[in-house]
This record gives structure tokens, C-alpha cells and sequence, in this order.
């Protein structure tokens, strides 16, 4: 009997081995768990932080975007609010004495004013006046046959252009100059010499 129980007892120590090695596994298996559940709590913390955060952003930013607009047409009003001083002083002088050259003082200082306001916004005039057409700056209004000046000069400006920071945002409406062709030249004069007779 005895060597049964040996043997019985060197089986418990190797199950017991086994077991102690498989508790060991265990054990180190339940801290990784542990240590991927601290992991997923903190990034768990982390998200919902960054959605806080990216939330907050989106009102910060909505609230800029008003801001911007409630002051930059702040900013506009400040801007005009000089025309209604012109205005109202040519109409003091207009009750004290009534004249067309109050009312073009008037007329002169709201321009400047507007010019002011213009250029200030980054906008500019094109310069037409004794200019040659340019399809980018300029649009035709009309062709004008001539020969006192050379083919395609400008003539005339019938609408002032502009652009704002370098872009075209409106071209000139011009006159221009156009060579008076023969037959044209020939059939006006044959006019003229027919509704002389």
C-alpha cells in the first residue's frame, strides 16, 4: 500500500505543479485584462474628452464667425455713417442759402467720401481715359470709325471698371476707336455730296 500512496502522492505533486503553472498563467492572463481595462477606461476618458473639446470648438468657432460678421458690419456702418454728416450739412447750408454749387460741394465730398471707402475695402478703378482696349479691363460699348486716332484706343469711358485686390470684379464700359473702312468712308461722302445737290 505504501507504494500506492506514492504514487498517488508524486501524481498531486506534478498536478499540482501543473496547476501552480496554469494559476500562474492565470494570474498574469487577469493583469493583462486588468491592464487593457485601465488601457480602455483612459481611452475611453480621452474620447470623450476630445469630444468635449471638439464640441467647444465648433461653438468657439460659430461664435467667431458672428463676431466677424456683427463687427465687420460694425466696421461698415462706421464707414458711412460720414455721408450722413455730408448730408446733412449740404442741407444746412441748402436752407440758409439755397445754390447749385452747395449742391455740387455736396455731390464732390459724398464721392471722395465713397472713394475712400473703396479703396479702403481694397477696391480701385481702372484707368480707361486715353488707354488702348484690353478685353481683360475693358468691355466694348461701341465702336467708333475715325481716323484722328489709331485703331483700338479708347474713345471714351460710359462706365468706370474696378477691381478688388487685383481681380477684375467689374470692366470698363468703353468707346473705341475703330479705322473708318473705304467703302464707308466713300458711301458718307457720296451721302454728303447727293444731299448737297
Amino acid at each position: 500500500m505504501k507504494k500506492n500512496t506514492g504514487e498517488r502522492v508524486s501524481i498531486k505533486e506534478d498536478d499540482l505543479k501543473n496547476l501552480r503553472e496554469k494559476a500562474g498563467k492565470l494570474r498574469k492572463t487577469e493583469e493583462s485584462l486588468l491592464l487593457l481595462n485601465q488601457e480602455l477606461s483612459e481611452m475611453k476618458d480621452r474620447f470623450v474628452r476630445l469630444a468635449a473639446e471638439f464640441e467647444n470648438f465648433k461653438k468657439r468657432t460659430e461664435k467667431e464667425k458672428q463676431d466677424i460678421y456683427r463687427y465687420g458690419l460694425e466696421n461698415f456702418i462706421i464707414r458711412l455713417i460720414p455721408f450722413d454728416d455730408i448730408f446733412e450739412s449740404v442741407i444746412r447750408q441748402m436752407e440758409k442759402k439755397p445754390s447749385p454749387e452747395i449742391i455740387h460741394q455736396g455731390l464732390r465730398m459724398l464721392k471722395s467720401e465713397f472713394a475712400k471707402i473703396l479703396e479702403g475695402a481694397g477696391v480701385k478703378r481702372i484707368n480707361s481715359k486715353d488707354g488702348i482696349f484690353d478685353a481683360n479691363l475693358h468691355e466694348a460699348s461701341e465702336l467708333v470709325e475715325t481716323e484722328e486716332l489709331d485703331e483700338g484706343r479708347i474713345i471714351e469711358e460710359d462706365r468706370s471698371g474696378f477691381s478688388l485686390n487685383d481681380k477684375i470684379i467689374r470692366p470698363s464700359l468703353v468707346k473705341v476707336a475703330r479705322k473708318k473702312s473705304k467703302e464707308t468712308g466713300r458711301d458718307e461722302s457720296e451721302n454728303t455730296g447727293s444731299s448737297k445737290s
